[in-house]
């Protein structure tokens, strides 16, 4: 019984990790992006809006959705009165999930004291990789919006010769 349950937790860990948009830069690599980072702008009404983040203003955030990225749709825009929060990703997470069965299998060389050594690497390893999953992210809570511009595509606003609709 318990060896199911825990088959069955291991299993929704790994199914349930999340992919990042395929724009954002590695960590290596943030100085070098030429997109803007990907947010996702909770609204007052309990809507949100998520895509690449185009420009921000004293007025609006303009968002590229992922449907727009895609080839359809247009740029969203929000007001900032209207949003409630936002959570901004500027760089591709480090994955640590595969430590997680590493070193839970590694548990089993140590015999009768793989008892007290398997959850103590289940929590240690859990934590890491939810750690490394949260890397590379702020809200509101860590920066307001008037620094949110520096992660745009395009920080100093949108320029006066580019149509929102042409920008891909």
């Amino acid at each position: 019984m318990k060896t199911k349950l825990f088959t069955a937790l291991f299993l929704v860990l790994i199914i349930s990790s999340c992919s990042t948009p395929a724009y954002l830069p590695a960590s290596e690599n943030i100085d070098e992006n030429q997109y803007g980072s990907y947010i996702e702008v909770y609204l007052k009404t309990g809507s949100f809006v998520y895509g690449e983040l185009i420009a921000i203003d004293t007025v609006n955030i303009f968002v590229m959705p992922e449907s727009k990225i895609a080839g359809s749709g247009k740029i969203s825009t929000v007001q900032i009165k209207n949003a409630d929060h936002f959570i901004l990703r500027y760089a591709k997470p480090k994955n640590y999930g595969w430590a997680i069965p590493v070193f839970s299998l590694a548990s089993i060389s140590h015999g009768v004291f793989a008892v007290l050594t398997l959850p103590v690497n289940l929590i240690v390893t859990i934590s890491i990789a939810v750690g490394g999953e949260r890397a590379f992210r702020y809200s509101d809570k860590n920066m307001n919006y008037d620094k949110l511009k520096m992660f745009a595509r395009y920080p100093q606003g949108i320029p006066e010769n580019v149509d929102l609709g042409s920008i891909k």
